[in-house]
């Protein structure tokens, strides 16, 4: 696919991953990964073992962030490790194909987010999280140009891997868990060519960027089967009246 092509801008090597953060400074308390690799029709190859980390932030978890994820300062005091540490954790995991790789997230905050935690952590790279978020693609932003709602947003993961029914696996708000449901989205992307091309359809109808002329005969179109020149020619009349 071609769209697709451009957004993994011909990288072979990908790392799906999930971040949570703390409420307030948007560091990253926990790190959930897959390095997968693909063949050259962007089909997944293989997917290799995650990679998890829970992450000491400097500020407050909060109140929210704990009752959606179950992450409070207990575990990150026995558990958690710094985001320096962290980093060098992630580069060992993802190995020589470091440099080589893309990351590929489900909205924008994560790229921001490992910007915020070397903000606040000055023992950490800040240069290797800007290349974190510089080599982070958003594929939730990729989706909606083909898949939205009935008011034309994008859909949560949870929500757009039931479109495909595709089920859910692990818990939700879990960064690994979400990480391996981001891949089981992508692949059905990829897999169920029908689904894409019904909701394309829709999405098309509910874009407020196409013109009205063209919006009737697309739509004439998807209830007809077909449209004439005559057709298009009495819409572009009609908005012109």
């Amino acid at each position: 696919m071609k769209e697709l092509n451009k957004l993994l801008k011909d990288h072979l090597h990908l790392v799906f991953i999930d971040l949570e953060g703390t409420q307030v400074t948007h560091e990253i308390i926990e790190i959930g990964a897959y390095k997968v690799d693909l063949r050259k029709d962007l089909t997944v190859k293989k997917i290799f073992k995650p990679f998890k980390v829970y992450v000491k932030p400097k500020g407050g978890i909060g109140n929210f962030v704990t009752k959606l994820t179950g992450i409070d300062s207990k575990i990150i005091r026995e558990k958690g490790i710094t985001f320096r540490l962290a980093q060098q954790q992630l580069q060992k995991y993802v190995g020589r194909q470091y440099k080589k790789c893309l990351f590929v997230a489900y909205g924008d905050q994560d790229a921001k987010m490992f910007i915020a935690s070397a903000e606040h952590n000055m023992d950490a790279s800040m240069e290797e999280a800007r290349y974190v978020s510089k080599h982070t693609v958003d594929f939730a932003a990729f989706l909606k140009h083909y898949v939205t709602d009935e008011h034309g947003n994008g859909r949560s993961l949870s929500h757009n891997l039931e479109l495909f029914n595709v089920k859910f696996e692990g818990q939700a708000h879990d960064a690994c868990a979400d990480a391996y449901n981001l891949i089981l989205l992508y692949k059905a992307f990829l897999e169920k060519k029908d689904i894409v091309r019904e909701e394309y359809r829709k999405t098309l109808l509910r874009s407020r960027s196409v013109p009205e002329p063209i919006r009737k005969i697309v739509t004439k179109i998807a209830e007809t089967g077909s449209a004439t020149i005559d057709d298009l020619n009495r819409s572009i009349d009609e908005e012109l009246e």
